[in-house]
Formats: C-alpha cells, structure tokens, sequence
C-alpha cells in the first residue's frame, strides 16, 4: 500500500513512518505542506492519505476538500491524523469528505495497532 504522509512534525513523521512500515505499508512518502501535498498528488498515485488538520500555509481542512473535487482523486481514502480531539474539527473534517478521523495515540505500541487498523480498513480492497 502506497501511502502519503501529510505532516510537518519531524518526530510525528519519523514514528507514523515507523509505525506503518511495521504493520506493511510498501511505501511511505511524506509532504509537509498542503502545496507540496497537491503537487505531489498531481504526479503521483498513492492508495490512501494520512493527513493533519494543523499545517504551515493552510490548513489540511483545504487539502481535504481539494482532493473531494480534484479529477481522479475524489475516491481516494483520506483519514485525518491529527492531535485535536476537538468535535468540531471532527464534524468538520467528515463535512469535507475525510474518510476516517484518527486522533494520534500517545504510545508508539498505540501508534502500530491503529495503523494496522488504518491500513486493513481502508487499504485497496479491504
């Protein structure tokens, strides 16, 4: 499963990296920003999108209802990852067509079993 990563947090990449890797992510590739996320995905396929509501130059609410109305990418699974336990970010984000809303666990042993959830319910096929 071919995944992109949509994070500015250096050490939250480095352990959602390690964490999907563990559970058998074939690739990992990381944007971030929301431009550089857009820029990516007009170039290259990927089979689900982890992204974070909180990001440098705009915000992943505007990544999410980008990809919702982009040719060829409305279909395309994108869970928010993210730290806000805020309802109203969570209305939110499934009001703009997120897929699933994950708030991120604390603990790295946390952090593999949600991704293997992630990845068996939203992995092509699954």
């Amino acid at each position: 499963m071919r995944v992109l990563l949509v994070e500015d947090n250096p050490d939250h990449v480095e352990l959602v990296r390690a964490a999907l890797e563990r559970v058998g992510a074939s690739k990992v590739y990381v944007a971030g920003d929301v431009p550089s996320a857009k820029e990516f995905m007009e170039k290259e396929s990927v089979d689900l999108v982890l992204l974070d509501l909180k990001l440098p130059k705009a915000d992943g609410f505007s990544l999410l209802s980008w990809v919702r109305t982009a040719s060829g990418l409305s279909g395309l699974p994108v869970v928010v990852l993210t730290t806000s336990v805020h309802p109203q970010d969570m209305k939110m984000a499934y009001e703009q067509g997120a897929t699933g809303y994950v708030v991120k666990p604390t603990r790295f042993e946390e952090l593999v079993r949600t991704m293997d959830q992630v990845m068996r319910l939203w992995s092509p096929g699954g």
